[in-house]
């Protein structure tokens, strides 16, 4: 059976599970819900654009962002006490692992899609390819396909003590593990030691890959990494790292949850002590 890449809501097929956002927050139902059966909002949902993402649980999952969902959500007091909405990282803690890739995956699609609407080679008019991911200009014949920025994420320890830094973004008191992306003409494992030792001052011994994860925020895929210490004294920038430090994993009550790769490098290390 063919899937329908692209369809307006009368042509979804009845067993589709739906993913809606507004702009860059998800509607959650009961229980913070986030995937919808199209079936049971067949008689709610407007005539809107979807775009197909992939199968879970042999059920196809498709999904939206427009304008109107605002106004959707406000035409009735049955829908409003249905559905709320939610920022996708306030949800992280409380998804399943392959639910997070889904909704990584159609958050990272329908992005690339709105930022791929022109060719970037001649300025022309695009249109999505009918059975793959890509953006083709029929004037140059270019094809876009789907941005990945590769990054780096590594977790620094030396005997029981680990090194997080806060990010002058982060809140305050929270830390996290060393990141960035990747530059050009670098191994990975080249990056892995350039951004710690500018981010940190630091140097470590070869770092030991530990896994990857999509991150839609907006276009990454993180490599991690766990890299024993070698030599320096913690040096930050002030800018972009305001503070690093050594410290056990239990004096840094504030650090990123095991939803994410950040808290599963940390959790690693916790295990391995254990």
């Amino acid at each position: 059976m063919t899937t329908i890449r692209h369809c307006q809501t009368h042509q979804l097929p009845t067993d589709s599970l739906l993913i809606i956002f507004i702009h860059h927050d998800l509607i959650t139902g009961q229980s913070s819900q986030v995937l919808h059966s199209a079936r049971e909002l067949a008689q709610l949902l407007p005539d809107v654009s979807w775009r197909y993402v992939s199968d879970f649980d042999d059920q196809p999952v498709y999904t939206s962002r427009e304008h109107s969902w605002s106004e959707w959500l406000q035409q009735s007091d049955v829908l409003q006490k249905s559905f709320s909405t939610a920022s996708f990282r306030s949800l992280l803690m409380e998804m399943k692992s392959q639910v997070f890739e889904l909704i990584a995956s159609a958050s990272q699609l329908l992005t690339w899609e709105q930022e791929h609407n022109f060719c970037s080679r001649c300025g022309s008019k695009t249109r999505m390819h009918s059975h793959e991911n890509a953006m083709c200009c029929d004037a140059c014949h270019y094809r876009q396909y789907p941005r990945i920025n590769p990054c780096i994420i590594a977790l620094i320890y030396k005997d029981n003590e680990i090194l997080l830094a806060h990010n002058a973004s982060f809140k305050a008191g929270y830390f996290s593990c060393i990141a960035g992306f990747i530059d050009p003409g670098e191994s990975v494992e080249q990056a892995v030691h350039r951004e710690i030792f500018e981010e940190v001052g630091i140097k470590v011994k070869p770092p030991r890959y530990f896994s990857s994860q999509s991150w839609p925020f907006p276009h990454s895929l993180m490599l991690g990494f766990l890299c024993e210490y070698d030599s320096g004294d913690i040096c930050v920038d002030g800018h972009e790292i305001t503070e690093a430090r050594w410290g056990t994993p239990d004096e840094f009550p504030l650090r990123p949850g095991t939803a994410t790769i950040s808290g599963q490098l940390i959790q690693a290390f916790i295990d391995a002590r254990v």
